[in-house]
């Protein structure tokens, strides 16, 4: 599989710290339209780590496959402007760069990631990780490099034919952004992407990808 897109993931334009075992539970948010939110606090930052939720009516092989379509990625992906593949290890694993466009006064942000993927062969859930390898190219001059960073989605195909998306994220953009800002507006990226995802994903109801069981 050459594409592989994270994220709406990263569709966020955060960049994250590391997602480890932590003692807090998660605390309900906010319901938007149908997309669950969640946030926990991290001892190592002031930044809130996030998750969202949500059901969709598609096949597993849909999902996956608008998420591997790299060049329609900015299409839905919010504030998204380029991503591209560095590096194909293999067909569930390589390496991307993705651009993305922050609001004026802030300057423009990117990130190289490195991502995983695997299926579960009894329950057929999928989750993918990404993580920072942010020196993997040299920065670009006025863009702010996106140091560090995290995420994790988990497909999980239901008896109705339905499919749950789980995205998780903690994350830090970098620069000048006081927290207090990043965490009063941590939902408003993934929320815009996961709706325009709904709306994007009939386009794949026949795809097909490979590793898929």
């Amino acid at each position: 599989m050459k594409r592989l897109s994270l994220f709406v993931c990263l569709i966020t334009s955060l960049s994250a710290y590391h997602l480890s075992a932590q003692n807090n539970s998660w605390k309900f948010r906010s319901d938007r339209n149908g997309i669950q939110v969640f946030t926990r606090k991290d001892s190592t930052s002031d930044i809130l780590e996030i998750k969202f939720r949500t059901e969709v009516k598609a096949s597993l092989n849909a999902v996956v496959a608008m998420a591997c379509d790299i060049p329609n990625l900015k299409n839905w992906a919010y504030r998204l402007k380029e991503s591209s593949q560095l590096k194909e290890v293999s067909e569930t694993e390589g390496y991307l760069y993705m651009y993305s466009d922050f609001p004026f006064p802030f300057s423009d942000r990117d990130m190289i990631v490195h991502y995983t993927m695997k299926q579960d062969p009894y329950t057929k859930q999928v989750t993918f990780v990404s993580k920072s390898v942010y020196n993997a190219i040299p920065e670009k001059d006025g863009v702010v490099r996106i140091k560090m960073i995290e995420s994790k989605w988990t497909y999980t195909p239901l008896p109705n034919g339905m499919v749950r998306l789980e995205y998780q994220l903690k994350s830090d953009p970098g620069g000048n952004i006081p927290n207090w800002l990043i965490n009063l507006a941590a939902d408003d990226g993934p929320i815009k992407s996961i709706a325009n995802l709904k709306e994007f994903l009939p386009k794949y109801e026949n795809a097909k990808v490979a590793f898929l069981k």
